[in-house]
């Protein structure tokens, strides 16, 4: 399934298209890019631990997210946006992102853009190994997926969709890969979704620890 979108702004109409036709997906060859120009990297909290696969992993959080991430994932406040739209809540990249649409955890976030939406696509192109990770809010409650690779996250089971390319394919992604985070009872649904854009050659290893994260996140919203 090939779907396009405004670049970055990954809208809701995005997330209904892939819960309703995504089905997992083998990983996918790396093309060729052009690397993004250099940004200063902020500084992040960290909370060190081993995981399983070997790799260091640390316990942060924002806007009312837990999580454990691989030390090497750089988490990045976004933009604002206005609560009537979706937007990114958090940021988490192994590449620096563009000082015009993300700032360290500590800074002042930039303010929205005219429509009121926050920044477009927030790196230029994702190196080789690239893994930029964006939780978002979709505004709208919505029922779990029924399709996809079954995940427990928060405490109940969702789905994990998977594409080749798809629209990570704008920042050399080889795969994008997508989440409805269950929230609510007596009957899971949700209204923050994570999306996952994965550049190779080394797919595994970053799927691997995307679903270490998604397994340890916890929501208070």
């Amino acid at each position: 399934m090939m779907i396009r979108v405004a670049r970055g702004l990954l809208p809701l109409a995005f997330l209904a298209a892939l819960l309703a036709d995504c089905a997992p997906a083998p990983t996918a060859t790396p093309g060729s890019i052009v690397p993004p120009p250099p940004t200063p990297t902020p500084s992040s909290p960290a909370s060190p631990s081993e995981s399983a696969l070997g790799a260091t992993m640390v316990a942060d959080s924002a806007n009312g997210v837990s999580f454990e991430r691989p030390a090497d994932w750089t988490r990045w406040r976004p933009n604002e946006h206005n609560p009537i739209n979706d937007g990114p809540l958090i940021y988490l990249s192994t590449d620096p992102l563009l000082p015009a649409c993300a700032t360290a955890p500590s800074a002042t976030p930039n303010p929205p853009d005219s429509r009121g939406r926050a920044c477009d696509w927030p790196l230029v192109a994702l190196s080789p190994n690239g893994v930029l990770v964006t939780w978002l809010t979709t505004r709208i409650l919505a029922p779990l997926p029924s399709v996809g690779e079954g995940l427990v996250m928060n405490g109940e089971t969702t789905r994990l969709m998977f594409e080749r390319r798809g629209p990570c394919a704008e920042i050399g992604g080889d795969e994008t890969v997508s989440v409805l985070v269950p929230i609510g009872q007596p009957t899971p649904a949700s209204y923050i979704a994570v999306v996952a854009c994965l550049r190779g050659p080394d797919l595994a290893t970053s799927e691997a620890q995307l679903r270490a994260m998604f397994a340890s996140a916890l929501i208070d919203r």
